[in-house]
């Protein structure tokens, strides 16, 4: 017999560790978000494009996690957001594909203390 998780049609359910992060996930880019928008002058006047560099350049300057070096990349690398965004939905798509660059380059990870290198 052939158990759920190997039938091509089994649903995933999530595990609260799952939806815990998912959870700070998503509060982290709101969060984050807000800091965005307060940090960019008249994000409305800016082309998707601009926007998504001004994300990035008030984020490096905002948060202690992000790296010049990792700054650089990511102007290169986001996602420009889509056109038809509002500037609100467009702030939290480029820093939720920010956030996920990040998370990938554990760069949300505490720092190791000193007693545990």
């Amino acid at each position: 017999m052939e158990s759920a998780a190997n039938r091509p049609n089994a649903q995933h359910i999530p595990t609260g560790g799952e939806i815990e992060a998912s959870v700070a996930q998503s509060r982290r880019v709101r969060y984050l978000s807000a800091i965005v928008r307060d940090g960019i002058d008249d994000p409305d006047a800016l082309d998707r494009d601009e926007l998504a560099k001004a994300v990035v350049k008030a984020l490096h300057d905002a948060h202690p996690h992000i790296r010049f070096e990792d700054a650089l990349e990511l102007a290169v690398i986001v996602e420009t957001p889509p056109a038809d965004s509002s500037t609100v939905e467009a702030i939290e798509y480029v820093v939720a594909d920010i956030c996920s660059h990040l998370d990938a380059w554990n760069r949300f990870e505490p720092p190791a203390l000193l007693s545990q290198a």
